[in-house]
Parts: C-alpha cells; sequence; structure tokens
C-alpha cells in the first residue's frame, strides 16, 4: 500500500510542468499570489477534494465489476504510469489526445467559475479549487486509472489524497515561488530519477497483475 500511495504521489510531482502550464497562469490571474497565501491554500484543498471525488466516485463502480478484472485494471494503470514518465521526458505527447475525454463536462463546468471570480474570500478559492479539480487533464485520468488498481475504494481514495499531495509543489509554488520552484522541478537528472521510478512501479503493477492472472 505504501508503494501505491508513493507511486500516486510521484504522479502528482512529475505533473509540475504540465500543472505549471495549465493552471499556474489562471491562479495568478485569479488573485492567488504571494500576497495571500492563505487563499492559495483554500484552492488546493478544494482541487484535492475534487481529486478524491473523483478516485472515489470511478473506484466505486470499477468494483462493481466481476473480480477477474482487477488485474486487468493494474495493467492499464501500469500501462498509464509507464506512458506519463515518457511524457514527463519529452518522448510522447499522448496525454494531449486523452485530455480530449474531459472537454465536454469542463464546457458545461466552467462558467460557474466565473461566478467566484475575483477570489476574495476562503469560500470562493474553495469553491474555486473544486471546480479546477475537473479541468481536462491527461495527469489528473492517469491518476485515476492507477486509482482503479487498489484493492478498495478507501485505497483508491487515499491514492488520489496523495496524487493530489504530489501537485503541491508546481501548484503552490505557480503562485508563491515560481523562480525557485522551477529549476528545481525542470532539472533533467530530476526528471530521469522520478520517471524511472515511475517505470518501476509500472513494472511492479505488470508482475502483480501477471501473477493474479495465472
Amino acid at each position: 500500500m505504501t508503494t501505491d500511495l508513493l507511486a500516486a504521489f510521484l504522479i502528482g510531482l512529475v505533473s509540475a510542468g504540465h500543472c505549471m502550464g495549465m493552471c499556474g497562469g489562471l491562479m495568478v490571474a485569479a488573485g492567488l499570489n504571494s500576497t495571500r497565501p492563505i487563499l492559495t491554500a483554500y484552492y488546493s484543498i478544494g482541487r484535492v477534494t475534487t481529486y478524491v471525488f473523483l478516485g472515489t466516485l470511478f473506484s466505486y463502480f470499477a468494483h462493481l465489476l466481476p473480480s477477474h478484472t482487477l488485474p486487468w485494471l493494474k495493467v492499464l494503470s501500469g500501462l498509464l504510469l509507464a506512458l506519463s514518465a515518457l511524457y514527463f521526458l519529452g518522448w510522447n505527447r499522448w496525454l494531449k489526445n486523452f485530455e480530449q475525454l474531459g472537454f465536454p463536462l469542463w464546457r458545461r463546468l466552467q462558467p460557474l467559475s466565473k461566478k467566484l471570480l475575483p477570489i476574495d474570500s476562503a469560500r470562493a478559492a474553495y469553491g474555486i479549487g473544486l471546480l479546477w479539480g475537473f479541468i481536462p487533464c491527461g495527469l489528473i485520468y492517469t491518476a485515476v486509472a492507477f486509482s482503479l488498481g487498489m484493492p478498495n475504494v478507501l485505497q483508491s481514495a487515499l491514492a488520489m489524497l496523495f496524487f493530489g499531495l504530489g501537485t503541491l509543489p508546481a501548484m503552490v509554488g505557480s503562485a508563491l515561488m515560481a523562480n525557485r520552484i522551477r529549476p528545481w522541478l525542470y532539472h533533467p537528472k530530476v526528471k530521469f530519477v522520478l520517471a524511472g521510478i515511475m517505470l518501476l512501479f509500472a513494472g511492479t503493477l505488470w508482475l502483480d497483475a501477471y501473477q493474479n492472472l495465472r
């Protein structure tokens, strides 16, 4: 279980560049900057709440399927984890196409976020975090798919919680200390080490699935 949570955390951590590009500008534009750190905290809590909700929801329905499908979910989780590691290294761009799946829902939710702007209260910051947790993002979908390989709904929810915690350095850094955190997150050696660990976790999932399918 600890290994699975660490893998989920790493998925969030390696999403740094993707998160900064997609949401970093939105956060600053919405007023989530260094002068209002408490609002950034509420925003992050709201976003992670959505991730946990997504993991719980999809895991609930996944576990209604016959038990023999669980190993195949692990195979899928490992595949997406491996592809995310390659994306992190810049070796494929599959996430861009994957993100198209969430645009129909996002088109319905996006107008709601405008009603919360400008962000001038904890309630508004938390609400915008809840909504922006649904922004189409291939790495969020990867994390959800990874969480489906967990043995029960609670562990799936915990996996998404740790994924959300992994995104905090990028998202909080975007608003509070982007100039300090970017060089570390983009350092080639750091990227290779994190991607290598993710590939190792993917292999562990495949091995576990293989043993269950024998």
